[in-house]
């Protein structure tokens, strides 16, 4: 099936929700052909690769959401490049890119991310240190806190990763009032169906646009 014909039946099963795209994968042809049938809200995980494409499709009004973990040394490059960052996972990345929005006069969109999971081999403010980063970036003028972002496990039965968004959804509301919370970013290709169901009204689809064993 054609990057369009993916496109329009994920679109169609998503409703309001935001799709972000994953091109970490996708080969030119493919996105070009997501970018011709009019979507332009694309994903990367790492700066670099972000600013070559930037770069390769700039003919085209492109959002860049970063998904991957962000280092202080690439933040002066990040908020050139990107629209929302999501990887927002400690008050020292989020105080560099204040920083770096400062020098052009941004208001840097942001997300915290959170490691619902607790696993060690991933990034994200562990559930209980989530406030103390919502309050830390909500004081920076600099940044536009928007929401929150996490991954749920990669386990073979996705129904199992149900509990993980809904725990998200739940510190979600508990935060959104006091934060002005309006983006809840959560589900991958294999597990976005759950995610929605359980409240999220942003996924980021890699391998159900592209190709097969992309996440």
């Amino acid at each position: 099936m054609s990057v369009k014909n993916n496109l329009r039946n994920i679109l169609a099963g998503l409703g309001s929700v935001q799709l972000v795209a994953v091109t970490k994968y996708a080969v030119p042809e493919q996105a070009q052909e997501l970018l011709v049938a009019g979507h332009f809200m694309l994903g990367e995980n790492k700066v670099q690769s972000a600013a070559l494409k930037a770069e390769q499709y700039k003919q085209h009004p492109v959002q860049w959401h970063m998904l991957g973990h962000l280092q202080t040394n690439k933040a002066r490059q990040a908020v050139r490049i990107f629209e929302l960052i999501q990887s927002v996972d400690s008050p020292k990345i989020a105080a560099a890119l204040a920083a770096e929005a400062a020098k052009i006069d941004k208001r840097q969109k942001i997300l915290v991310q959170v490691n619902i999971s607790r696993e060690p081999q991933k990034y994200g403010a562990a559930p209980e240190d989530t406030e103390t980063l919502l309050q830390y970036c909500a004081a920076q003028p600099a940044l536009e806190l928007l929401g929150l972002m996490a991954m749920a496990p990669d386990l073979a039965d996705k129904e199992l990763t149900r509990p993980y968004f809904r725990e998200m959804r739940a510190l979600f509301d508990r935060w959104a009032a006091s934060y002005n919370l309006r983006i809840l970013s959560l589900g991958m290709s294999g597990d976005y169906q759950i995610a929605v169901q359980e409240g999220a009204n942003m996924v980021r689809i890699g391998s159900g646009l592209f190709a097969e064993g992309q996440r």
